[in-house]
């Protein structure tokens, strides 16, 4: 590599270049890296696709687990969704999640694009309960 730093750009300046890149060049490599990922991410990263709010819904529970053990922290809710099918949602809102009970409260939400539905806790209030 010094030979081929030595025909371009001289003797002189090829050394220095040389030590340069020896002592520094893995940091570069791994800051050019970093930011190629970085604007990789920014440039073709989708932001979160359009949804629509469809109901609030007020579902039996088929299970609760507080996060970390305490309410407060959240929990993880399986519930029993209108067409028969199970599915278990997770909130990190302590008031949330202490309003659960033998029921939920529940927000379906459908994406526009995909069509898909995604479910998530809501207080009593947004269901009608007090």
């Amino acid at each position: 590599m010094l030979a081929l730093l030595s025909k371009l750009i001289g003797p002189h300046r090829a050394v220095s270049v040389y030590a340069f890149l020896h002592t520094r060049g893995a940091a570069l490599g791994a800051g050019a890296l970093f930011a190629a990922i970085i604007g990789g991410l920014l440039l073709f990263g989708r932001g979160e696709e359009p949804h629509e709010h469809e109901a609030f819904l007020t579902l039996d529970v088929l299970s609760l687990t507080a996060l970390n053990g305490d309410l407060r922290n959240g929990a993880l809710v399986s519930v029993r969704l209108p067409d028969g099918h199970a599915t278990s949602i997770t909130s990190t809102e302590g008031p949330v999640a202490a309003s659960v009970t033998t029921t939920a409260c529940v927000e379906k939400r459908v994406y526009v694009t995909s069509g898909e539905a995604r479910y998530r806790l809501k207080l009593p209030q947004y269901c009608g309960g007090q």
